[in-house]
């Protein structure tokens, strides 16, 4: 068995393909695992299967060879419970069926822009996953379509190459209802998070469609995630037209005092910087954010409230927060 080394313990079961390598078998306790791009100098195209899931793929018949990433440890024992956050390889092309299959703890999956076919299941029982990073234009067509359609929970998305830009997908939820004694059954859909996930063309975002939705979350009282959605887009503007910055500033200036006290009450003093800098706050609001860090003991985030209580808000805008 070769050994390369890595930023990971890996066991690696691979195969060679006319295009690259694929790897059908990942067995790690880490819980960031960062795939390697290359395998003996070519680029690994695929991954299979099953491939970090909890059950192993039936590899019978396959001509393998194995291969360890390592970066000192010993060898692992495969826990799919561990993996946290997952980082595709760059030239990786397609993404197999279940192949993350009850990585429960899986919260983060970073991939590619070359990224094109995901199986069915890939993320499935993947609870805990609220983040998706592509490595990749906002405007380029991407697997994001894909991958969100594999997960009906709450995404946050990023892009990271060009010009970054940072969304909110919303959840959504939906059941069969038996209509008859013949069982015809019809489909609803419960939540906006499906109408976000339909803005897309030809695998590339559109983002004044993305833009337009903001008015069925506020249709149905979807007040907080509406707010979520907005404070992200207006501080990556990224493709934001006039018009669709207006709506998103009225959707804080009515809604922005909730989430404010949210922010409070996590320590999310960066991200209640921004927000204060779109003078979208009454003073009332920023008061009751105040009682909320006060109760929380979040001194930083008091901080910066304290500072924009007086009416007088820090000018400029943070570089780098989190939501």
């Amino acid at each position: 068995m070769d050994t390369i080394s890595g930023e990971n313990e890996l066991l690696l079961t691979c195969a060679q393909t006319p295009e690259g390598i694929a790897i059908l078998r990942c067995q790690t306790r880490d819980d960031t695992v960062r795939l390697p791009d290359e395998i003996g100098g070519r680029p690994v195209v695929s991954l299979g299967d099953y491939v970090l899931a909890e059950r192993a793929p039936d590899l019978k018949g396959h001509n393998t060879f194995a291969m360890r990433v390592t970066c000192g440890g010993d060898t692992p024992v495969h826990d799919a419970n561990a993996v946290r956050r997952v980082v595709l390889p760059a030239h990786c092309r397609s993404l197999g069926s279940y192949a993350f299959y009850n990585c429960r703890r899986l919260e983060r999956l970073e991939v590619g822009a070359a990224l094109a076919d995901v199986g069915g299941g890939a993320l499935m029982n993947c609870r805990a996953l609220r983040t998706f990073v592509l490595h990749a234009a906002p405007d380029a067509p991407t697997a994001l379509p894909k991958l969100l359609g594999e997960t009906a929970t709450e995404v946050d998305v990023r892009f990271d190459h060009g010009a970054p830009a940072r969304l909110l997908f919303p959840a959504y939820s939906e059941e069969l209802e038996d209509l008859s004694p013949a069982h015809v059954f019809q489909r609803r859909i419960h939540g906006a998070g499906y109408l976000y996930r339909q803005c897309f063309a030809g695998g590339a975002l559109q983002f004044a469609q993305y833009d337009k939705a903001l008015a069925a979350l506020l249709e149905r009282h979807d007040f907080t995630v509406a707010a979520r959605v907005a404070v992200r887009r207006l501080a990556l503007p990224y493709a934001l037209g006039d018009a669709a910055r207006e709506d998103y500033l009225n959707c804080l200036r009515a809604h922005g005092g909730a989430l404010a006290c949210k922010m409070a009450e996590a320590g999310e003093s960066s991200a209640l910087h921004f927000l204060l800098t779109l003078g979208v706050l009454s003073p009332e609001a920023i008061g009751t954010a105040c009682d909320a860090a006060r109760r929380h003991g979040q001194t930083a985030a008091l901080s910066v409230l304290l500072a924009a209580s007086g009416g007088n808000q820090a000018a400029g805008r943070a570089k780098t927060f989190d939501l």
